[in-house]
């Protein structure tokens, strides 16, 4: 066969890449060395795109998961974030609409202090218990409303946080944010960017309560009028 320049060469013998044997034939040992290493770049540049890449998506996966962070207040959506409860009880996953006996038995089961703003004429509510000292009541006005997951519905949510109290008062310090306390002691706060959502803390108790309604207001009221957010079981 000929090359581009017309001279006469000879065909190249079979040649497995894999094989170190075959980089000794003497008439084609530079031309075959230098091929071989050509292949092996070649490996090597594939090889690391596809780690780059592979780490790429897994860092977007990462990154894309929230990070749940201690500094102040939960997430002003947790109350009606999707969640999966580790509760094992489906009466404690809130995907059952539960009469005011059922919920407290339910809550009485699990223990600890769990908020609520009282009985609700003709409702019926969900009991959601995440872990220790995660807890969620839903309210689901005449009866309706369980398979509805948007924010449409009042929820009391229970957080067990030794330094509730502290944590509170330091926010209501920020610019963005309204802070009260109320004639029993009990502080408040809420954020001017989401009022539907008011956090409230009692000293010397370890549990902060938020408490979320979806109507302008309503979350303040409660939050200050006395007696009307307690301990369920109390």
């Amino acid at each position: 066969m000929t090359n581009r320049m017309g001279d006469t060469v000879k065909a190249d013998p079979p040649f497995n890449h894999l094989n170190p044997d075959e980089i000794h034939f003497d008439e084609h040992g530079l031309y075959i060395h230098q091929r071989r290493k050509r292949y092996f770049s070649i490996l090597f540049a594939v090889a690391a795109f596809s780690a780059l890449v592979s780490f790429a998506l897994t860092w977007a996966i990462v990154s894309s998961r929230p990070v749940k962070v201690t500094f102040s207040l939960p997430s002003a959506t947790s109350s009606t974030a999707a969640t999966t409860p580790v509760a094992t009880n489906p009466n404690s996953t809130g995907q059952t609409a539960l009469t005011e006996s059922q919920l407290k038995a339910e809550v009485k089961n699990v223990g600890g202090a769990i908020f609520w703003a009282g009985a609700q004429s003709g409702a019926l509510y969900t009991y959601n218990h995440i872990a220790a000292g995660e807890d969620y009541i839903r309210y689901l006005p005449n009866g309706q409303g369980l398979t509805d997951k948007t924010q449409n519905y009042r929820v009391i949510a229970t957080y067990k946080e030794a330094t509730a109290y502290d944590t509170i008062v330091a926010a209501g310090k920020k610019k963005t944010g309204v802070s009260l306390t109320n004639p029993d002691g009990s502080v408040i706060y809420y954020s001017n960017a989401t009022p539907t959502h008011v956090y409230m803390a009692f000293k010397g108790f370890g549990y902060q309560i938020e408490i979320f309604d979806p109507i302008p207001g309503a979350s303040l009221k409660l939050a200050t009028t006395p007696g009307a957010v307690v301990n369920l079981l109390k």
